[in-house]
């Protein structure tokens, strides 16, 4: 099979009825783009959902249909919805500026307001275990700004928690609604380009030696998330449930390259009898 066509054959799996379940294929028009902190870019559009309730919850994410005239294949990227307001049907995405032209560089660079993209949605992704009123960590670095956003906007606040933020902007933190229980930290990096290398998540995880009474949550890079799973199940014996962790990017490795993979991984996963709910990213190895 020629990699065009495995390309398109493995694209076609998001179309399937496991994956497609629950989502909305829509059309977002873009209302405003705008420059909260430096390195982000924050686009603003209107949405025509018959199903609003979908899109309240914490934490979803959608697919953003991003193929230009010069690709033949299908490209789409994941984001978190920042927010979603109800009565305008508005939603915020924000987009982490990257100094290589991605197809998100490339299609947020040339987005006009009044501009339309096709995006396929909304798929809740985890959320802090509050079952058992449990003190919880939360560790992430700029690719998921947009899911704690939205996650203290959900917040519970009899809820304590210790979140640490990985960037490279130094007013990031306001960033954040803020909570009387919830504790914020900054791991700040000199530089943009430092993303990944130093395991600054990954060293403020190692200094929690005592895991009674604490549920975990994490997203970042690919590579730390691992080492930050492997750390509070294998060292620290935590309960799966307790343990919610994910892998946004890797370092390394280009979405294109990764989303393939993954793909592939899914495939295979399906093959077996098994189902979404139980595919695990961190399972694959790039």
């Amino acid at each position: 099979m020629k990699k065009q066509e495995q390309i398109s054959k493995n694209s076609n799996i998001l179309q399937q009825n496991d994956h497609m379940r629950n989502l909305e294929n829509l059309e977002l028009t873009i209302h405003s783009i705008s420059r909260p902190f430096p390195s982000i870019l924050r686009v603003r559009g209107k949405i025509n959902t018959n199903q609003p309730d979908l899109w309240e919850k914490p934490n979803l994410a959608v697919r953003l249909e991003l193929s230009h005239a010069t690709h033949s294949a299908r490209i789409s990227r994941v984001y978190t919805i920042r927010s979603f307001n109800r009565d305008t049907h508005e939603v915020e995405i924000d987009l982490i500026e990257h100094e290589d032209e991605s197809p998100a560089m490339k299609w947020v660079h040339s987005a006009e307001i009044g501009s339309t993209i096709q995006i396929i949605g909304p798929r809740p992704h985890f959320f802090p275990n509050f079952e058992e009123k449990k003190h919880v960590l939360m560790f992430a670095d700029e690719t998921a700004l947009p899911a704690i956003y939205s996650i203290l906007l959900h917040w519970q606040d009899e809820i304590s928690a210790d979140i640490f933020i990985d960037s490279s902007e130094p007013n990031i933190l306001s960033y954040f609604p803020s909570h009387k229980m919830v504790r914020m930290h900054l791991l700040q990096r000199a530089h943009q380009n430092q993303a990944g290398k130093m395991g600054l998540l990954l060293k403020a995880a190692y200094q929690f030696h005592h895991t009674d009474h604490i549920t975990v949550w994490a997203a970042c890079e690919r590579n730390e998330a691992r080492a930050i799973r492997k750390f509070f199940l294998d060292e620290k014996l935590m309960d799966k449930k307790d343990v919610m962790v994910t892998g946004y990017w890797n370092l390394g490795v280009s979405s294109t390259i990764l989303d393939q993979v993954r793909l592939e991984y899914y495939q295979k996963h399906l093959d077996a009898g098994k189902t979404l709910e139980s595919f695990d990213d961190l399972d694959m190895l790039v």
